[in-house]
C-alpha cells in the first residue's frame, strides 16, 4: 500500500499539472503524451527523461491510472474528486440523495426509539453516533450542492458566445428542475421532510425524558441533546441553502423567460407581416419626420450648405445609461391592467372566490405564466382577505398541470371577508 504522506507530497509537487489535467479533461481520459505535454508546458526546463520519469511517478502511484484494456488514462476518481473540491468545482447532486438519507434517518430514529424502550443503552449510544453520521453528510451535500449550482450561475454569465441562451442556460434550467424544485417540494411545510424531522424530534426527546428518569450518566443525555440540535440545525441549513440557491437561479430563469416572450411577439409580428404585407403593418406605427410632400421634393443649394455647415460643428450629446434600478421590470403587454383585474375581482364582494378559477375563467386567452403573475400580485395584495386551502391539488391552467395549494379570496369589510 502506497503510503498517504508520499501520496500528498507528489500531489503538492505536481500540483499545477494535476490541476490543468483535470480542468482541460475532467473525467475524460488523455494520453501519457498528454500528461508529458502539460508537465513541460509547467517546467520548460525539464529534459526528456525526466518528463518521463516524472509521468511514470504519477502512474506508480495510482494518481493517475490506465483504463482497462487501453493506453489511455484517466485521473484516479478519489483523486478527482479531492482537486474538485479544492478547486471548489462540484458537480451537482441529485435531490434523491438527501431523500435517501433522510428516509434512513426516520428508519435509524424508529430503532433508536425501540432501543431506548427496552433499556439498551447500548444501541442508543450506537443508533446515534450513526444518526449524527448521516446528519453532517446531509449538511454536506447541501453545501456541496449550493457551491455547484453557484459554479453553474458563473459559467452561464461569463459564457459570451453568439448561442442562444437556451443553450447557454441549459444547466442552469436543468438545476433548477431536478434539484430546486424537488427539494423545495420536499422541504414544504407540507411535505415529507417536515414531518419526518418532527417525529424524530419527538423520539428524541422521549429518550433523553426517560433517561432522566432511569437515572442515566449524563454523557447519554448529553449525546442525544446534540443529535437533537444538530438535526434542527441541518433542517435550518437546508431551507436556507435552497433558498439561496433558488435566488441565484430565479433571475436567469426569468432572463429566458423575458426573452421567449419576446421572441413569441416578434413571431407574431413577423407572422402578420407575411400574411398581409410590410406596409400594411409597420406603416401606421411609423413616426412621421416629414410630409408627404417634403418626402418627393428636391432640396434646394442653400438647404444642403446649411445642413452640411450643421454637420461641421456636429456634437454627440452624452447619454448616461440608467441604472438598473430604474428600469421598470418587463410585463407582458397581453397581461391586463392590475387594477381592472382587482376592480372585477372586487365585484365579488361578500364571497369568497377561488382566485385560479376566477382568473382562468376571467381571461382564457392569457398563458400560463401571465395568469400566474397575476396570481401572485393578488394573492400579495394586502386588500384581499386570504385563505390557503390544506389541501394540495392539481390543476391546469393553459394546458400545463400544475400542483399547489390553491387561495380564496374576498374583499376586507370591515376586518371580515
Amino acid at each position: 500500500m502506497i503510503p498517504a504522506k508520499k501520496i500528498l507530497n507528489t500531489i503538492n509537487e505536481h500540483w499545477q499539472t494535476l490541476e490543468m489535467l483535470f480542468k482541460r479533461f475532467r473525467f475524460a481520459n488523455f494520453s501519457l503524451k498528454d500528461v508529458q505535454n502539460v508537465i513541460k508546458s509547467k517546467n520548460p526546463s525539464y529534459s526528456s527523461e525526466r518528463l518521463f520519469k516524472e509521468a511514470n511517478k504519477l502512474l506508480n502511484q495510482e494518481i493517475l491510472i490506465p483504463l482497462a484494456k487501453s493506453s489511455q488514462l484517466e485521473i484516479n476518481r478519489a483523486i478527482a474528486d479531492f482537486i474538485s473540491y479544492l478547486l471548489q468545482e462540484e458537480s451537482l447532486g441529485l435531490a434523491e440523495e438527501i431523500t435517501v438519507l433522510v428516509s434512513d434517518l426516520e428508519r435509524l430514529g424508529n430503532r433508536l426509539e425501540e432501543a431506548g424502550n427496552v433499556g439498551d443503552h447500548g444501541e442508543l449510544r450506537r443508533f446515534s453516533r450513526i444518526m449524527d453520521e448521516r446528519v453532517r453528510k446531509i449538511v454536506k451535500l447541501y453545501e456541496h450542492n449550493e457551491s455547484a449550482i453557484m459554479n453553474l450561475v458563473e459559467q452561464a454569465k461569463a459564457d459570451h458566445s453568439s448561442i442562444s441562451l437556451q443553450k447557454r442556460y441549459h444547466a442552469v434550467l436543468d438545476a433548477f428542475d431536478e434539484y430546486i424544485e424537488p427539494m423545495l417540494k420536499m422541504v414544504d411545510i407540507h411535505g415529507p421532510f417536515q414531518s419526518c424531522f418532527s417525529k424524530i424530534e419527538n423520539q428524541i426527546s422521549e429518550q433523553i425524558i426517560n433517561l432522566g428518569q432511569v437515572g442515566r450518566g449524563p454523557d447519554d443525555k448529553r449525546m442525544l441533546e446534540q443529535l437533537r440540535t444538530r438535526i434542527l440545525d441541518m433542517h435550518l441549513i437546508g431551507r436556507e441553502s435552497l433558498r439561496k440557491s433558488a435566488d441565484m437561479l430565479l433571475p436567469l430563469r426569468e432572463e429566458l423567460r423575458r426573452n421567449t416572450l419576446i421572441t413569441r411577439q416578434t413571431a407574431s409580428v413577423l407572422g402578420l407581416i407575411r400574411k398581409r404585407g410590410v406596409e400594411a403593418i409597420l406603416t401606421p406605427v411609423q413616426p412621421n419626420y416629414v410630409s408627404d410632400v417634403q418626402k418627393f421634393s428636391l432640396g434646394q443649394q442653400r438647404h444642403i450648405v446649411s445642413y452640411m455647415a450643421q454637420l461641421s460643428d456636429f456634437q454627440d450629446e452624452i447619454y448616461e445609461l440608467p441604472d438598473a434600478l430604474d428600469i421598470p421590470s418587463y410585463i407582458s403587454p397581453t397581461i391586463p391592467d392590475y387594477r381592472d383585474v382587482k376592480s372585477r375581482l372586487s365585484s365579488f364582494k361578500g364571497k369568497k372566490t377561488q382566485l385560479l378559477g376566477f382568473l382562468t375563467d376571467s381571461y382564457p386567452k392569457l398563458d400560463a405564466d401571465e395568469l400566474l403573475f397575476l396570481y401572485q400580485k393578488i394573492i400579495s395584495d394586502s386588500d384581499f382577505a386570504l385563505e390557503q386551502q390544506t389541501a394540495k391539488r392539481s390543476v391546469t391552467i393553459a394546458g400545463q398541470q400544475f400542483t399547489l395549494y390553491p387561495f380564496n379570496a374576498g374583499i376586507k369589510q370591515n376586518g371580515s371577508l
